[in-house]
């Protein structure tokens, strides 16, 4: 029971990124040079690493895995990078998460006589976050130099069918600003 829950918590956070209320986030060390980044490489996490969540998310479907891992590969490709096994310019990894959250929504006093008021009460919303953080680590140095973060309200009926197909958006909207352009903040 505990591998389907996990299955459907990393699926759930790839779902996410497909709605149009996908929240992406970036930042970087401004002292290096993009400019001379070429090639990449993913790097291997020791799943002992990652806390309980994150490492369901990221060891415990193969599939979305490789469809994560495919949709940034062709992006950095798409920018001219090359993936180099032996001797990478920068490394790659993410991770994947979901919480629970609550929406709370007041819409003040009520109006009118008698009981017959209109407008005012509160709203309440639970519904659980998906968030995907991908992260470039120097190869030599083991820094981070950029990270992206994807957040988002995730479905309550997630459909394995439609990740594969809103894995690649979600992908490129959290790369757009990569490489950094130089001078930018």
């Amino acid at each position: 029971m505990k591998l389907f829950t996990f299955l459907i918590a990393v699926l759930s956070a790839v779902l996410l990124l497909g709605c149009s209320s996908v929240s992406v986030t970036t930042d970087y060390d401004r002292e290096v040079n993009f400019a001379n980044l070429k090639t990449f490489e993913w790097m291997t996490v020791s799943k002992d690493a990652m806390s309980a969540n994150a490492q369901t998310s990221m060891f415990q479907n193969q599939l979305v895995d490789k469809r994560f891992r495919t949709a940034v590969k062709s992006q950095l490709e798409a920018k001219g990078l090359a993936e180099n096994q032996t001797n990478p310019d920068f490394l790659v990894m993410y991770y994947a998460t979901t919480e629970k959250k609550v929406n709370v929504t007041n819409y003040g006093y009520g109006y009118g006589r008698w009981g017959g008021g209109y407008g005012g009460g509160v709203d309440v919303q639970q519904y659980t976050q998906g968030t995907i953080i991908l992260d470039f680590v120097n190869a030599k140095s083991k820094e981070l130099i950029w990270r992206s973060v994807a957040t988002g309200a995730l479905s309550s009926t997630p459909d394995p069918a439609s990740a594969e197909e809103k894995i690649p958006p979600v992908v490129q909207q959290m790369l757009e600003s990569f490489p950094p352009k130089p001078g930018t903040k």
